[in-house]
């Protein structure tokens, strides 16, 4: 199907989610079927406090949005599918929704784009695992900080072993 073919309101659709994909880090498809209301509802909450949006629209308007943008699927996307857009990080988004699968255990994933590359199931499944942004911080300043710590400790002892050497001199010459 041609964009020519398209209404102006599937139209304006593309183009929205061309823009979405520009905008996003990351992108993961999901099966959307079987979902209630209030779990929709639920996680489209859960991914915009993540940082993300979700959107779900027909297949062929987001593989048209992919074709523009120069992607191409390797697989065509069947069912009822849900697009979830990471804006300000990588996982954040695609965590909201494998914590919410973990506990609904309803939704699955499809596949997903990084970085110009189309992820399989099992690459954004364990993208979803990585740990938050901030708790990799944490562990990168706690990596670097280990050395400077252990030199610091290690300048001291010398200094710290001469004080008391120093002290249990000066207490046995007192007596």
């Amino acid at each position: 199907m041609s964009p020519k073919k398209l209404n102006p309101a599937k139209i304006a659709s593309v183009t929205q989610l061309e823009k979405l994909i520009s905008d996003s880090k990351s992108v993961a498809v999901i099966d959307y079927k079987g979902l209630k209301v209030s779990q929709s509802t639920e996680l489209r909450r859960n991914v915009r406090n993540a940082g993300g949006k979700m959107v779900v629209t027909k297949n062929t308007l987001f593989s048209l949005a992919l074709k523009a943008k120069g992607y191409e699927l390797p697989v065509k996307l069947e069912g009822l599918s849900a697009f979830v857009f990471s804006l300000t990080d990588e996982v954040s988004a695609i965590k909201a929704v494998a914590d919410f699968s973990k506990k609904n255990s309803v939704l699955t994933f499809k596949l997903g784009f990084l970085d110009g590359k189309i992820l399989s199931f099992e690459e954004i499944k364990s993208l979803a695992t990585l740990p938050s942004k901030e708790t990799l911080i944490g562990k990168a300043v706690s990596t670097l900080k280990s050395p400077l710590f252990n030199l610091a400790y290690n300048l001291n002892w010398n200094i710290s072993k001469l004080v008391r050497t120093l002290d249990a001199v000066k207490a046995s010459k007192s007596k």
